[in-house]
Formats: C-alpha cells, structure tokens, sequence
C-alpha cells in the first residue's frame, strides 16, 4: 500500500515529465529566433556592401568622380562560381595599363600610371573579354579601380544599387522578428508580429517595391536605353 508522501510525489513526477518538452521546445524556439536575427544582419552587411560598391562604381562610370583615361588590355580571364558552369556569376578580370587623359580627352595620349592586378576590388572588371591590345575608354579611380565608362555602364550598377534595398527591408525584417531559420516561425506569424509594424510594413514593402522597379527601369536602359 503506497504512502501519501508517494501519492504526493507522483503527480509532481508527472508534472516534471510534462514541462520537459515543453521546455526542449522553448529552447528550440529561442534558438531559431537567434539564428534569424544572425540571418537578418547578415543581409544588412551584403545589402549595404552591395549598395556602396554598385553607386560607387555608378559615379565613376557617369564620370561624377575618378579621372578619365584609357585601359589597354593585356589579357583577360573568365571566372565562374560553379565547376562547370556557363551561365550564372560569370566574372571577367583584365590586367593591363592604364593611361590617363590629358585636358580632359578620353583617347590615349598619357603614358601608362600602372599595370592592374587580378583581385575582386581592383583592376578592371568589364562585362565582356577583350582581345589583347584593345583599348577601352575608362574611369579610374583613387584606389586603382577602373571602370568601364559611359552610362551604359552606369544604368548597369545603378541597377545593383536599386538591388540592395529589397535585401536591406529583408534583412531589417528577418533582424526585428527572427525569420528566417530554418523550421522557425512562419512568415504570416512574424508579419503579424513585427514590431512597429502599422508603420513599418508598409515602409518595408515601399523600400522593397522602389528596389524592384528601380532595378527593371535601370537594367531596361543598360540594354535599350
């Protein structure tokens, strides 16, 4: 015959038993949050990166900043992220010689300033392979990058400015709610949930609707513009 400090002691058994997933799953769910914040400062950083590279290399290809000049190709190479891949992330890098304008004439007439080197912040990166000894017209800029000049150019990374912005309301999001881990909350729920979120849904739709639109607009002038 059991006692009554056993009787006592089995529902508290019990009781123990039951708040042991429970909290297992709060754990879980804390972890989740955390790992969708991580996700969300981690768009803001490309985002921003992004964004300043793109309008940086926008304003020299406008020839708003940098000096004018002439980049006589040595050789160019061919990079792509994937084994075998043809189509997706192609990169081109140039080595060559760039030689600066005189008076404000872009052709070439300066004497060659230095010879650039493969690496992804320098040197000249166009969008298609030039044959060795072709001469491109270009923007230099203070910390020996070249880019191609022209707005052609410019509308191009103009257009990965007007990128940054979806990723930036993304990464916002993802920061202030948690989304984005994998098997974490749903994107209905965190919507709901967003802090702030009379004002800040539709300021994050606005943001990431100007980006999309801005980017079409943009590459639609690079290409018939």
């Amino acid at each position: 015959m059991r006692s009554a400090t056993d009787r006592r002691g089995l529902p508290a058994s019990l009781g123990a038993l039951r708040r042991g997933p429970a909290a297992v799953t709060s754990r879980r769910n804390a972890a989740r949050y955390v790992l969708g914040r991580a996700v969300g400062l981690l768009l803001l950083v490309l985002g921003a990166m992004v964004g300043v590279i793109s309008a940086k290399e926008a304003a020299l290809a406008a020839g708003v900043t940098g000096a004018p000049g002439t980049y006589t190709v040595e050789e160019c190479h061919e990079r792509y992220p994937a084994a075998g891949s043809r189509h997706a992330g192609r990169t081109i890098s140039c080595t060559g010689a760039f030689h600066p304008a005189r008076n404000g004439d872009s052709d070439d007439h300066g004497s060659a300033s230095g010879t650039g080197g493969v690496n992804p912040f320098g040197t000249f990166h166009p969008d298609a392979m030039y044959p060795p000894g072709t001469r491109v017209p270009v923007q230099a800029g203070d910390d020996g990058t070249y880019v191609a000049a022209g707005w052609k150019y410019a509308w191009g990374n103009l257009a990965g400015v007007a990128v940054a912005l979806p990723m930036l309301a993304a990464g916002a999001f993802c920061l202030l709610t948690g989304f984005g881990a994998r098997w974490g909350r749903s994107f209905a729920d965190s919507w709901d949930g967003l802090p702030g979120g009379f004002v800040l849904r539709p300021l994050l739709l606005s943001v990431a609707g100007m980006g999309i639109l801005g980017a079409a607009v943009f590459l639609f002038l690079q290409h018939y513009g």
